[in-house]
């Protein structure tokens, strides 16, 4: 079961952080990288992350390898913050079988829906302003 996520924003730079455990970390890495593989149209990923860039590599640690990974809080732009979202709400709709998510993705489309649902609730609760 994927616990609740605590939204902060940074002080200094206005960022939101998104307060993960190491599982949550690595789904939203994990989803973020099955994207950006599986998504050749550039139209749909602008559509997707409502941009037609965005910089996802630095927070979510995309170039190092999973054993060089330091899961821990992740401090996002709001761009960067509904790009993720997007994502997580998207990637489930894909005609994969439910076998060929779990393999590619780690996980079941009801937890990768789980946890857009968690940073939904995290930032309602938060009552940071955008």
């Amino acid at each position: 079961m994927i616990s609740e996520v605590e939204i902060r924003r940074d002080p200094e730079n206005g960022q939101y952080v998104l307060m993960v455990d190491d599982r949550q970390f690595h789904l939203l890495r994990r989803a973020v990288i099955v994207f950006s593989y599986r998504e050749e149209s550039a139209a749909v990923r602008a559509l997707v992350t409502g941009a037609e860039e965005i910089a996802l590599a630095g927070p979510l640690q995309l170039d190092a390898s999973y054993d060089d990974v330091v899961p821990g809080p992740v401090q996002l732009t709001f761009a960067q913050f509904h790009a993720v979202y997007g994502i997580l709400t998207s990637l489930p709709t894909v005609t994969w079988t439910e076998e060929e998510f779990v393999e590619r993705v780690g996980d079941f489309r009801e937890s990768v829906l789980r946890m857009a649902l968690l940073l939904r609730s995290g930032l309602l609760s938060s009552g940071l302003p955008v």
